[in-house]
Parts: C-alpha cells; sequence; structure tokens
C-alpha cells in the first residue's frame, strides 16, 4: 500500500500545488501528460511510488470537467481500436514490471521518443500514413497495445499513440478529442491494475485538497490556449512534450 508516510508541510503543500499548476495547463493544451510534467516537480519531495495517487487522481477530477467540453470531438470509432489494445497492454504492462527490468524498458522507448522528436522538430511536416479502414483499424489497435504496455510500466500510456495520431492525420480537435479519451480509458485500466497499491491517508487527502482545485483550473487555462494554438502549433506542442517523455524516460531509467 503507497501512502505519503508523513504530514506535508506548508512548503511540501506549495510544491503540490506548483506541479499542479504546471502539468494541468500542458494537460489543457494537449489532453495528456499531466503526471510527466507534475513529476519533474514532485519527484522533488517524493518517491516515484509516493506520486502514484496523485498522478492518478488528478487527471481523473481533470477528464471530468474538461472532456464534456470536448464530447463532439471524441469518435468513439476512431476510439475503440485503441481502447481494444490497450485493454490488453495495460494488465501485460503491470506484469512486466515484474517479470523485465523495466528501467531498460523505459530507456529503449526513451530513446525512440528523443529520436522520433528530434526528427519532427527538424522536418516542416510530419509523413502522413494512409491506411484502409481495416488495416487502420489493426494498426491502430497494436498502437493501442503498445501505449497500454507503457502505461502499466510507466504511467505514459498516450506518448506512444499521440505520435501514431499525429502521423495519421485530422484536425487538432480530432486529435486532441482521441488522446484525451484514449488517456481517460488507460487511467481507469490503470487505477484498476494498481488498484490495491493506491493508499489514501491523511497527508495524501492534504495533498490532493491542494492539487485537484489547482489541476481543474489549470486544464481549463489550458484549454483556452489549445484553442488560439494553429494546427501547426498544436502539431510543434505535441512533439515537445513527446520529446519531454522521452527525456523524462531516460531520466527514470537513469536512476
Amino acid at each position: 500500500m503507497i501512502t505519503f508516510g508523513y504530514d506535508p508541510s506548508v512548503v511540501d503543500l506549495g510544491v503540490f500545488g506548483l506541479g499542479a499548476a504546471a502539468g494541468s495547463v500542458v494537460f489543457g493544451i494537449s489532453g495528456f501528460a499531466f503526471g510527466l510534467t507534475a513529476s519533474v516537480i514532485w519527484l522533488q519531495i517524493l518517491s516515484p511510488l509516493q506520486v502514484v495517487p496523485l498522478v492518478v487522481i488528478c487527471p481523473l477530477a481533470m477528464n471530468l470537467v474538461t472532456l464534456p467540453r470536448i464530447r463532439r470531438d471524441v469518435n468513439l470509432t476512431r476510439l475503440w481500436p485503441f481502447a481494444l489494445g490497450s485493454t490488453v497492454g495495460v494488465p501485460l504492462g503491470v506484469l512486466l514490471l515484474g517479470a523485465v527490468e523495466a528501467n531498460e524498458l523505459r530507456a529503449a522507448i526513451g530513446v525512440v521518443l528523443v529520436g522520433y522528436s528530434a526528427y519532427a522538430l527538424m522536418t516542416p511536416r510530419l509523413p502522413q500514413v494512409l491506411l484502409h479502414a481495416g488495416p487502420g483499424r489493426v494498426a491502430d489497435a497494436s498502437v493501442g497495445f503498445l501505449g497500454g504496455i507503457l502505461g502499466g510500466v510507466s504511467g505514459l500510456s498516450v506518448v506512444l499513440p499521440s505520435v501514431w495520431i499525429a502521423m495519421r492525420g485530422g484536425s487538432k480537435a480530432e486529435q486532441r478529442g482521441l488522446l484525451q479519451s484514449f488517456g481517460l480509458y488507460c487511467q481507469l485500466l490503470t487505477l484498476g491494475a494498481f488498484a490495491e497499491l493506491i493508499g489514501m491517508g491523511p497527508g495524501t487527502f492534504k495533498a490532493l485538497a491542494v492539487c485537484v482545485p489547482i489541476s481543474i483550473a489549470g486544464s481549463l487555462v489550458g484549454m483556452r490556449v489549445f484553442a488560439r494554438l494553429s494546427p501547426g502549433g498544436f502539431q510543434r506542442a505535441i512533439v515537445w512534450i513527446i520529446l519531454a517523455g522521452g527525456l523524462g524516460l531516460l531520466e527514470r531509467a537513469a536512476r
């Protein structure tokens, strides 16, 4: 059972709030990457295991508030192959934590993500992948499966699918709706897989009392930024977030 194990000080609560603010704005812009961004700050005072309750519950709260606002952009026909793949991938990723060296897996995926984002930043336009309906759904399910494995191992289920979704095309609203709805589904799967690990002691409730309201407010600010981004600006924002995700995995693997 994961608990804070201590009563957070005023300074600690300030750090929690800062991480929540940074992560929620990024989430509001992209529809994912809250845990990736917030954890960089929270890990300065918490262990990776202690961060789990915050990175699971805060995004769920933000999704409850923001997802209804973009419900028209959620395409269930495009979502279900990703969801199907992740339904198998998330539990497998959790099992892999005990069967393989997680840091080696994180490092390998981190290298791929950093290499891809570096290429994308130097390329004026991302390559587009055009597939017929049948092969496209198989490919989407495969990417959802890989994203689910990564989600089970590190909580970054949306990072790999974000690359593929960008290459598959669509408007920024369609991509955002698909990324956020897929992320919510994977969060629920991960929460179920780790339900017995997440402790809710007094310290956890204090941290959440600070983080959840800030996260909701920050996500709404991020959504306003998203609305002002051009399609190209949105793509660049996603690439930078992918780069940060790859670097984050490499940093975690080096510990």
